[in-house]
C-alpha cells in the first residue's frame, strides 16, 4: 500500500516513495526511488546527471556620455537590453533548477524515516544527499556476503515443503557463489573465523 503524500506547512503535497527507507532496506528502496523520481522527472537531480547551471553575472548598466551621438547611445542601450535579456533567461534557468532540486530533496527526505533524514537534511543539494546515503548504506560485497551467510544459517524448514525449502536454500547458495569470488582470501578467512560453518541438520 502506497504511503500517503506528506503535506508541508505551505499546503502542497510531497509525493513520497511508496517504499520508505528504514536503514535496512536500501537494496530494495533504491530501485523504487529511481522509478518514483523518474515519474516525477526529478531523477537527474538525485543522480547528478543534471548539474546546477552557473549563476549568471548581472550586466552593468552603461554610463552613456552625453557627447555621444544619438546612434552611439542607441547602440549602447540596445547592447545593454540584449545583455539583460540573456541574463534574465539564464537566471530563470538557474532559479528553476534550484526549485526542482529543492523539490527532489523534499521527496527524498519524505521517503525516509525521520531519524535517517536527519543525516542528510543539512546538505545543500539532493545529489549530495543521495551520494551520502549510497556511501553509508549501499551494501559492499563483504556485507552482502555476511548477510547471505547469516540468512542461510537462520533458515529453517518449519512448515514449508521440502521443495519450497530447497528452493529458498538454493537461492541463498547461488547468491553466496556469486559473491564469494569478489572477496579476497584474507576476507574469506576472517569471515570463516567470524561465523560457524553451517550444518545441514540445523536447517531442519
Amino acid at each position: 500500500m502506497a504511503s500517503p503524500p506528506v503535506p508541508p506547512s505551505g499546503g502542497a503535497q510531497i509525493p513520497r516513495c511508496p517504499v520508505i527507507f528504514d536503514g535496512t532496506n536500501y537494496h530494495d528502496w533504491v530501485p523504487h526511488m529511481r522509478w518514483h523520481m523518474r515519474g516525477l522527472r526529478l531523477w537527474e537531480f538525485l543522480s547528478g546527471e543534471l548539474p546546477c547551471p552557473a549563476l549568471p553575472d548581472r550586466p552593468v548598466q552603461p554610463v552613456i556620455p552625453p557627447e555621444n551621438s544619438e546612434e552611439e547611445q542607441k547602440k549602447l542601450r540596445e547592447a545593454y537590453d540584449d545583455d539583460m535579456a540573456s541574463y534574465m533567461s539564464h537566471f530563470r534557468a538557474y532559479r528553476t533548477w534550484l526549485d526542482e532540486d529543492a523539490r527532489a530533496g523534499a521527496v527524498l527526505v519524505a521517503s525516509m524515516e525521520k531519524h535517517l533524514a536527519g543525516e542528510v537534511i543539512r546538505l545543500d543539494h539532493a545529489t549530495q544527499m543521495w551520494a551520502v546515503l549510497r556511501q553509508r548504506y549501499e551494501p559492499s560485497g563483504q556485507s552482502t556476503y555476511i548477510a547471505a551467510l547469516r540468512q542461510e544459517q537462520l533458515l529453517q524448514q518449519g512448515d514449508s515443503s521440502v521443495d519450497d525449502f530447497f528452493r529458498q536454500l538454493s537461492a541463498i547458495w547461488r547468491e553466496l557463489d556469486t559473491l564469494s569470488p569478489q572477496l579476497s582470501p584474507d576476507t574469506c578467512d576472517s569471515l570463516r573465523e567470524a561465523t560457524e560453518p553451517p550444518r545441514a541438520s540445523s536447517h531442519l
